[in-house]
């Protein structure tokens, strides 16, 4: 469970700018995870996220930054599903997304070394990948991390 939970925290805020603790619990509560504020904290701690300035608005505001060692898996991952990924289903435990022609592979690729402890593999054909979820209950959450990823384009 900590494990699936930093992973959804790396990749929250990998694509999306988070601000706050109390923002982190909400987005990862509607991903399914029952979490407090001082567990969030305890994962951002271990994790290694940093805090940094971020211009909006004409004022300061900050955000959470995945350290460089975690990026490359999400960055990745996000880079094919935010260019690559054309919709989303899901089914029992299976997820379906659709590519262009000729890109599913590198999408599948991607999603096996992003190493998601929730899917067990995939199958990557010429428009079409096949995530294989462990189980139907997470299939809810790794099919909204998908949506997330794409839609941080």
């Amino acid at each position: 469970m900590k494990e699936n939970r930093q992973r959804a925290i790396l990749t929250l805020v990998a694509t999306r700018p988070v601000h706050s603790q109390d923002e982190l619990v909400s987005l990862l509560e509607r991903q399914g995870f029952e979490v407090t504020q001082a567990t969030v904290s305890r994962d951002i701690k271990e994790l290694g996220l940093a805090k940094v300035p971020l211009r909006e608005n004409g004022s300061e505001i900050f955000k959470y930054v995945v350290p460089a060692a975690a990026a490359n898996y999400v960055s990745r991952l996000h880079r094919a599903v935010a260019e690559l990924v054309i919709d989303i289903e899901g089914s029992v435990n299976l997820i379906v997304l659709r590519t262009p022609p000729g890109s599913a592979m590198l999408v599948a690729s991607a999603i096996d070394e992003a190493g998601w402890p929730e899917v067990l593999g995939t199958v990557g054909g010429d428009d079409t990948v096949l995530a294989i979820v462990r189980s139907a209950e997470e299939m809810p959450v790794v099919k909204q991390r998908f949506i997330d990823l794409r839609s941080a384009a």
